[in-house]
């Protein structure tokens, strides 16, 4: 099969094939996640093409998979005349490179650099847009779909809202569905259900997994921890010892977003002008937990904001809206102009982004930044005993 293939596409670029009449390159933002485009150097990496080409050879591949424009906005053609005649499409209809969900998701809104989008699903998932070259085994990292020099980060949970559901229900004991008691447990518990400045009492630590998760690679289950501050020792909690619901309520919350926090600290930066401490500049908040205000709060206790937390309300349909951004852009930005700048000229916020929450709130913050170490230890202990490589 593999010698009787021509080239190789990727659903993105498949598609936009079809629409082109003959086969299109693949995008420069989706590329990067068939593991064989060098992202630093902009071009395919010899050793991998290498390793996956095997005894047909690199020229044979790299002819399979075609030369990749870094521009992911110039279009490749105008339309194949079969849609003219059969849909009625203008002649003159360009194609842009057509991009993956997750690319297209972070094309949304203007996003800026140490901007920040959080998806509140089923799953979890992080995204953002920064100017640094910094992958790491521990998220995904992909050229951006629009802009070179910049780069997407990305992380993707299996657990999000089931795990938070679950903890809504036991807070309920399974009594109702709303999230009201969840909400004023979770409001009314310390953060890290520890008192403030008090050197006895330990801040609680924990992972909630209904699902087996990717981000620790581990094993479905659910794990408590205390952290002595003053001694710096990680502990199981004993049952007694850690308050029940209540606690979780708050807890699986923060656990959650210490994590995002945790693989994404050194992407931050301070903005230019604010005394602050890094962060991003704004978290928008997607998907089905993004109506939560409990949940937006913790947020703005754990990952900050500058600016503020918001909701971005578009829908369940973020990824159309930014691949048809991406296409506006291509079509009729100015020379040179940037798609930031770009979709910034026509960004009509107030239509589709509300403040939820004020963000960061000094003290608290850094609180959260001092049990980073700790929350890190105890994804390490869990690894140990629970790795997906792990046998019973």
């Amino acid at each position: 099969m593999y010698k009787n293939t021509s080239r190789i596409s990727l659903v993105s670029s498949f598609l936009a094939s079809v629409f082109l009449g003959r086969v299109a390159p693949i995008d420069i933002g989706d590329v990067g996640g068939m593991n064989l485009w060098d992202i630093k150097e902009w071009r395919w990496n010899e050793a991998l093409l290498d390793l996956a080409a095997g005894k047909d050879g690199i020229d044979d591949l790299r002819a399979k998979l075609g030369d990749v424009p870094h521009d992911g906005g110039k279009p490749f053609g105008s339309i194949s005349k079969y849609f003219v005649g059969r849909y009625g499409f203008p002649e003159k209809c360009q194609i842009v490179p057509f991009t993956g969900d997750n690319p297209a998701t972070i094309l949304a809104l203007p996003l800026r650099a140490s901007d920040a989008i959080l998806s509140l699903g089923t799953s979890t998932t992080f995204l953002m847009s920064t100017n640094q070259y910094k992958p790491d085994p521990s998220y995904h990292f992909l050229p951006h779909p629009a802009t070179e020099g910049l780069y997407m980060f990305m992380l993707c949970y299996k657990n999000g809202g089931l795990a938070r559901e679950q903890i809504r229900d036991a807070v309920n004991r399974n009594d109702t569905k709303s999230w009201d008691n969840f909400n004023e447990t979770a409001l009314h518990t310390f953060p890290l259900a520890k008192i403030p400045n008090s050197e006895e009492d330990p801040a609680k630590l924990a992972l909630y997994f209904p699902r087996p998760e990717i981000v620790p690679n581990v094993k479905s289950g659910t794990w408590r921890f205390l952290w002595d501050k003053k001694s710096n020792k990680v502990t199981e909690a004993k049952e007694e010892e850690w308050g029940g619901s209540s606690t979780d309520a708050r807890a699986i919350v923060e656990s959650q977003l210490l994590s995002c926090r945790l693989r994404s600290q050194n992407l931050v930066q301070k903005l230019p002008g604010s005394d602050l401490p890094a962060q991003p500049r704004r978290v928008y908040l997607v998907g089905g937990g993004s109506v939560n205000p409990a949940i937006a709060r913790i947020c703005g206790d754990v990952l900050g904001g500058v600016e503020g937390v918001f909701r971005l309300d578009i829908g369940g349909n973020a990824c159309a809206l930014g691949a048809a951004y991406k296409a506006a852009w291509g079509t009729e930005r100015g020379d040179g102009e940037s798609f930031e700048d770009f979709l910034d000229k026509r960004w009509k916020e107030e239509g589709f982004v509300k403040k939820i929450d004020d963000g960061y709130r000094k003290g608290v913050f850094e609180a959260y930044g001092e049990a980073l170490p700790a929350f890190a230890e105890v994804e390490k202990r869990v690894l140990a005993v629970a790795g997906a490589g792990k046998t019973d």
